[in-house]
């Protein structure tokens, strides 16, 4: 027998164990990594017990018997005994040096503590003893891989499946590696094989659902999660992606249920519990944290609840939130409070903040719109105060006119108070040239870009912080609009203004903010040097700008709708 044809009857008779190193499956949304081990297995073990060897390693070896102490050696990794494995493999080496499964096991060993260079050298000398050793060009790559050499790792897959056509975990790693190369059409083809060689095999299902989102196909990839969750209803990875893939798709409610099932199998798993978190966020614009925040807001409307609430009193607050409003009713001597708020979500977690503070028996939470109360099915008749916060940085845009304006004519006793009370709005004209080059988009470093300009709403106002925001004022702040809220109009209003010119300069935008009576005497605003923070200053710019003096005035059309307060320039007085 030549010494080749040797070295392959060993490899045989010893087995050949596949070493799956690359143990967690992909995160979304990259589809970077191998094959997962069953929680809690042994990643060795699990893998060596996919390789017939011949009988039970049980009992001693005779001790010039190298296929015996294989197996024993074997059976030590299925134990978890690392140790007493290696040394078994290396009383097999120092009766013949070339044993090729002996060193392919010592170089899954190496890897397993971290001692790449070892691990490679180790494959290298089994693979020179076994040229056609499929299983040791597969653990060479996964050691390639995990040192980040990645072309060398993608050749070692290739050259396991060249050698074993069938060989469902190389194909798998061989599609991993791609992915990671960013070669996504070739990693989606190898992973299709490998779930060919196992149409089982969970982690390449997982895998080529992950390489199906990244390329755009989320219809497909939810066909692939589906297909490893009925193999593996509690893989929590899984549950996880196809939860992003359902959001993908506007399955806004299944989505945020698949990430909770994630989170609840695994409560330890810091990249599962952030999607869950994330999912969650989606729910709550992140302006409300930054609202709650706001000092300045939370106590000028604990004053003027206090002021304007009574002993026995019955409000209404609508746009919950937190509940803090409701809460701070409560506080100050409400006998009933209704909440109102629409969102499903923040209602429940409202119910729950004010549970946890002791008040669920006096403030009642209703998950609807304010605008679909009834007073007498809803409230048990009128209440005595309406509280809102229902404002954004243009003030009107969140919908606070028809809600203040149903709820002062249907839900509150006549004479009752509304908070706040009233809004005053001032509004300012300026030059700002850095923000204009994007009102409108036109010319970007000599290229015309005004076909993307379709995307920008010019009605739109935007927020700014004109304290941290370039600019130039070209006429003092002057009040443009005032609302009460206690009897608000009922049909769109508009008003031409005079203004001074103060400062010379193209006119590009008019910078908005509100002030609002909570109460009498009471008033907070969201200007510049307001005491209101998180709101910040509206931004409307001009699709056309024009040139202005000081001594001159300046014609400026305003007007409102239930949604938006809008401004337009209509040239010099």
């Amino acid at each position: 027998m030549s010494r080749k044809a040797r070295r392959r009857a060993q490899r045989q008779q010893g087995g050949a164990p596949s070493h799956p190193v690359g143990a967690a499956a992909g995160r979304a949304p990259g589809p970077l990594a191998a094959g997962a081990t069953p929680a809690g297995a042994n990643p060795v073990a699990s893998a060596l017990m996919g390789h017939a060897i011949g009988a039970s390693a049980a009992g001693m070896p005779a001790l010039d018997d190298p296929r015996s102490i294989l197996r024993v050696a074997v059976g030590h990794f299925q134990s978890g005994r690392l140790a007493d494995a290696e040394r078994h493999l290396d009383r097999v080496l120092a009766q013949d040096s070339e044993q090729p499964t002996a060193l392919q096991l010592k170089g899954v060993l190496a890897h397993q503590s971290g001692r790449e260079e070892d691990a490679l050298a180790f494959l290298d000398r089994a693979l020179a003893a076994a040229p056609d050793y499929a299983e040791a060009y597969q653990n060479r790559g996964l050691v390639q891989a995990a040192r980040g050499a990645l072309e060398a790792a993608e050749a070692d897959f290739s050259q396991a499946v060249t050698l074993r056509a069938d060989y469902a975990e190389a194909w798998l790693n061989l599609g991993t590696a791609r992915a990671a190369l960013g070669r996504y059409s070739d990693a989606l083809a190898a992973l299709e094989r490998a779930i060919a060689a196992r149409a089982d095999y969970a982690e390449a299902l997982l895998n080529a659902g992950n390489v199906l989102r990244t390329l755009g196909r989320e219809a497909e990839a939810l066909a692939r999660y589906d297909a490893v969750l009925a193999l593996r209803p509690d893989f929590a990875l899984a549950q996880s992606n196809r939860a992003a893939c359902l959001a993908a798709l506007g399955e806004t409610e299944a989505a945020r249920e698949g990430h909770r099932r994630a989170a609840e199998l695994a409560p330890d798993d810091a990249d599962i519990q952030a999607a869950w978190r994330d999912s969650l966020s989606r729910l709550v614009p992140a302006w409300h944290f930054t609202m709650l925040a706001d000092a300045g807001r939370n106590q000028a409307y604990a004053r003027a609840i206090e002021q304007q609430v009574f002993a026995g009193a019955r409000v209404l607050d609508i746009g919950a939130g937190s509940g803090l409003l409701a809460m701070l009713a409560a506080r100050a001597g409400a006998a009933a409070v209704y909440a109102a708020e629409l969102n499903p979500a923040i209602a429940e977690a409202a119910r729950a903040v004010v549970a946890a503070n002791g008040l669920a028996e006096r403030i009642t939470l209703l998950n609807r719109s304010s605008l679909d109360l009834d007073a007498a099915r809803d409230l048990g008749g009128p209440v005595d105060v309406v509280v809102a916060e229902v404002f954004d940085s243009s003030l009107l845009g969140e919908g606070a006119l028809p809600t203040f304006r149903h709820a002062a004519r249907s839900l509150l006793k006549p004479g009752g108070a509304v908070i706040p009370r009233e809004a005053v709005v001032y509004a300012a004209v300026l030059a700002m040239p850095e923000h204009r080059a994007a009102n409108p988009l036109r010319q970007v470093e000599g290229f015309d870009l005004s076909a993307f300009d379709r995307f920008r709403n010019p009605a739109a106002a935007r927020q700014f912080d004109l304290a941290a925001t370039p600019h130039r004022r070209l006429t003092a702040p002057h009040r443009v609009a005032s609302f009460d809220f206690a009897a608000v109009p009922a049909a769109e209003r508009w008003r031409r203004l005079s203004l001074p010119v103060i400062d010379s300069g193209e006119a590009h935008a008019v910078a908005f903010w509100f002030e609002l009576t909570l109460a009498p005497g009471l008033t907070v605003s969201s200007g510049p040097d307001g005491a209101m923070k998180h709101w910040g200053q509206a931004v409307q710019f001009f699709d056309a700008g024009i040139e202005v003096q000081p001594g001159q005035q300046l014609a400026l059309k305003v007007g409102h709708t239930d949604a938006r307060l809008y401004f337009e320039i209509e040239g010099l007085a």
